[in-house]
Formats: structure tokens, sequence, C-alpha cells
């Protein structure tokens, strides 16, 4: 059962539930899309791994995912993400903060970069969207079958272990509890999101990012081209890359202990 959080309201009767814990600098966590998406199964690990090592770390579950709202009257836009995301760090009182975003989490963390750039401090990416067009996204095999599975009938079980054997490079590490965590919030979820999501390829802009980068990417990633990490490396002046083999798009899961190291370095440095 995925652990409760606590929750906060914020404009036009949004209600975020979010994880605050920790001490010290602040890192933002922004968990991917898909089915049964939320904070707590993209980034449970890493969350803690990142709080024992000093730092306080904000996860919530983005719009329309977990157990944040889901309004049905909404276009899913990146700036819609972005507007709630700093209406949540606002109430908190969090001015400055470096992001870390997986998949959809990473085109958001792009956009805060461009949109707010003062605010802030350093971005750690993994397969971040935003970088492509939407029609290269849909050729991908996993982001076919999440629309297919998703917008084209109701969702089970089955339809979950199905779509999440695509999202690591090695599918047996997919665990009985990564499926019941997903399928907890699958009863709360509506169509809304993915049907009217819409993230902008923000590749010309990426020359704008000052900020110190870290991005990794596996390079059996069906979700987001690897072709993605040159863009990054080439357009953004403060990039690093690092890429692995036999990885699929979860990188912070199927190569935690590295990713986690990585990051804790990247951000003390």
């Amino acid at each position: 059962m995925i652990p409760q959080g606590s929750y906060l309201e914020v404009e036009n009767d949004f209600k975020f539930h979010y994880y605050d814990e920790g001490d010290g600098d602040v890192v933002v966590l922004l968990h991917g899309s898909g089915t049964g998406a939320s904070g707590h199964t993209n980034f449970k690990n890493n969350f803690i791994a990142l709080k024992e090592a000093g730092y306080r770390v904000i996860l919530p579950d983005l719009p329309g995912y977990g157990f944040s709202s889901k309004p049905e009257d909404e276009t899913y836009s990146l700036d819609y993400f972005n507007s709630k995301i700093l209406q949540l760090l606002d109430a908190l009182k969090v001015e400055s903060f470096s992001l870390i975003g997986n998949s959809l989490g990473g085109a958001l963390a792009l956009g805060l970069a461009l949109s707010h750039p003062k605010r802030v401090e350093k971005l750690i990416l993994m397969a971040p969207g935003g970088v492509e067009d939407q029609d290269t996204y849909n050729k991908m095999p996993g982001i076919q079958k999440l629309l297919a599975d998703f917008l084209g009938g109701e969702m089970n079980q089955e339809k979950i272990e199905g779509l999440l054997s695509l999202f690591p490079y090695d599918p047996s590490i997919i665990s009985d509890e990564m499926v019941s965590d997903r399928m907890e919030i699958l009863p709360l979820m509506n169509s809304q999101v993915l049907a009217s999501m819409t993230i902008p390829n923000m590749e010309k802009d990426l020359s704008r990012i000052q900020h110190p980068i870290l991005a990794f990417w596996g390079i059996n990633d069906q979700f987001i081209p690897v072709s993605g990490s040159m863009k990054i490396g080439e357009k953004c002046p403060n990039a690093q890359i690092m890429l692995f083999s036999q990885c699929g798009h979860w990188v912070m899961i199927e190569k935690e202990q590295i990713f986690n190291e990585a990051c804790i370095n990247f951000l003390s440095a």
C-alpha cells in the first residue's frame, strides 16, 4: 500500500498530495506519466537516499496522477502542470530548488528552468520529454501501448503488467509491489490527463538553459528516444550525460545505486 503523505490545497480548489521530508537544500522530484503513476511509484527509494544525504526532498503527485486532484475540465499543458507545481512550492515557502525529473517530469523540469531560471539551481533529468516533436514520441512502442491501453478501454491488472514490462530493459525487475502500487492508483485516474496532454518541443530553447544539468538515459528506452540525449548534450552548455547499456526508461530504478550516488555527488558539487 502506498504510504499517505500530506495534502495541501492551492488555487481553484486543487488539492496536492505530496511528501516533504528532510532538512537542507530543496530537491523537488517530478515523476513521469503512465497508468497508475505517482511520485511514490517512481521515486520511493531515491527519495530516501536523498533525504539521508541531507536534503529537503519534496515529492508531489503531479496533477492528474496519484492522490492529487484530477480535473476533468483542464488541458494538461506544460504551463498548467508547472503553474500548479509553483503554487505548491510557493505555499511551502520554497524559493529556490533543484529539480529531478523523469520523462514527463523531465520535460516539466526543462520548462521550469526556462520560465523561472532564477528559482532553479540544478537539473537532473532521466530521459526527459519535451525535446522531440510529438510524432516522434508517438512512434515509440511504449508510448503506443500506453495510449492504446489507457484510452482504448478499461484497464486491468493484465494490461498494467504488460505496460510495466516495457519500462525496464529487464522486465523481471517488475515486482508484485510495483504492480499493486499502480493498481491502487488506477481507479482514481481518468482519461483527461493523457487525452489532453500537450508538451511542446523545447529543443530550440535548450541553449538558453545555463543551469548545471546531469542527464541519464537508458540506451534501450522504449518510451523516449535516446537521440534526445545528444540534443541535451549539444545544446545545453553545462550538461553532463550518462548513458547506460541494457537499461530502459527507469534509470532511477534499474540503476538505483549508481543513480543515487551520481545525483548526490552532482548536487553537492
